[in-house]
């Protein structure tokens, strides 16, 4: 409805009306306000701040900022296949060893399965039976 439907006495009777619950609103408030407090010194009397979380920090715990992320010049297939002779069959745990040896950096927890995903998606390697892969080029 617009506002122009409305009497100047119907007007002024809506802002009251809305200025009485905003008063509330702010009773209400301080009264959580002076809870709030009285939680406060309780807890600072037993020695805990209360802005400070107890427990572990929210997150999955792993890599939690300082780290850097390891930056290798050559990608994965590439060292795997430079690794790795031509017509030899390996497994993807004998393939990772090589690569690490070879001076490739990760520090992932599922280097393995990096590995094993990079060789079974690589045109230069074939499977030959589980979890064994040949050179083909």
């Amino acid at each position: 409805m617009a506002l122009r439907s409305f009497s100047t006495s119907e007007l002024r009777r809506e802002i009251a009306r809305r200025e009485k619950g905003a008063s509330r609103l702010m009773r209400r408030r301080d009264k959580l306000a002076r809870q709030l407090a009285e939680l406060e010194s309780e807890m600072a009397d037993l020695g805990l701040s209360p802005g400070k979380r107890r427990g572990r920090p929210p997150g999955n715990g792993k890599r939690r900022g300082g780290g850097r992320r390891a930056r290798n010049k050559i990608s994965l297939p590439d060292v795997i296949a430079k690794v790795v002779k031509a017509g030899s069959t390996v497994s993807p745990a004998e393939v990772s060893s090589k690569v690490r040896k070879a001076g490739y950096k990760s520090g992932s927890a599922h280097f393995g399965m990096m590995v094993s995903n990079a060789l079974s998606k690589d045109s230069r390697f074939k499977r030959v039976s589980r979890g064994q892969y040949q050179r083909v080029k």
